[in-house]
């Protein structure tokens, strides 16, 4: 594991806050001055600004109904919302050590996961692991069948990769619409991928933006009635929902 990263998922803030650490010479491996890209074992002495970082041993495993309007951060430069803000009433010792599972873009809002957990992470988030994840989107315009087909049959549509902008060919698609009004659909629409935007490129790739857009599944487990704002630990049903039996200490 990168240094920065464990780091990071040890409460000592964003990936970029931890690489400025060490860059400026705060962080010692094994008592050596670290540099950007060392790698570090499973239990590492690792020291900032002298003080030695402690490993959590209990794995913790959190859901939030993210509302939209708040950052899939630790914290940002410009002093926006982020979805930490809403780990509230929450000890402060085990919310450092936490990181999210995957995004949210901050205008969509819904089912978020946090964790200590690295494998359980890697697990869920990694694209070739296939997890499904779902969500429901009102678009503008009566979306019609062949919008669906195409859906369906996977597209290709822009996606940012870093600074650049690159086509890209989507995974067949489950889609269902659920409802509509004179101006709008409501769609759920499930993909096994993540990319940056996505359901909100391929929507308006069909010709029918995105006006709201909530995830409310990841695999089995779904926001049930968790109010929008609120967090929970996950419950080893909820665990066996996602397709993990063991990981509940």
């Amino acid at each position: 594991m990168r240094l920065q990263v464990y780091l990071a998922r040890s409460g000592y803030g964003s990936r970029r806050k931890c690489e400025d650490l060490i860059r400026q010479g705060k962080v010692r491996v094994d008592g050596f001055v670290a540099k950007l890209g060392t790698k570090v074992s499973d239990e590492p002495n690792v020291t900032v600004d002298g003080k030695l970082v402690l490993k959590t041993d209990k794995k913790i495993y959190v859901m939030l109904n993210k509302p939209k309007g708040y950052l899939t951060s630790r914290e940002d430069t410009r002093g926006r919302k982020t979805v930490f803000d809403l780990l509230t009433n929450m000890d402060e010792a085990v919310k450092k050590t936490l990181f999210n599972v995957g995004r949210l873009d901050f205008d969509t809002s819904g089912l978020l996961l946090f964790t200590n957990d690295g494998a359980f992470a890697q697990e869920l988030a990694h694209p070739k692991h296939d997890v499904d994840k779902t969500y429901v989107a009102k678009v503008r315009g009566i979306i019609n069948r062949a919008a669906i087909a195409r859906l369906r049959k996977g597209l290709k549509v822009f996606i940012k990769f870093g600074h650049k902008l690159s086509k890209y060919r989507t995974r067949p698609a489950q889609v269902k619409l659920k409802n509509k009004g004179q101006t709008y659909s409501i769609v759920e629409i499930t993909i096994s991928e993540g990319k940056k935007r996505q359901v909100r490129q391929m929507l308006k790739s069909v010709g029918f933006p995105v006006m709201s857009l909530k995830r409310i599944r990841i695999a089995n487990l779904d926001l049930g009635r968790l109010e929008e704002g609120r967090w929970r630990y996950l419950t080893k049903f909820d665990m066996s929902q996602l397709g993990f039996k063991n990981n509940i200490n």
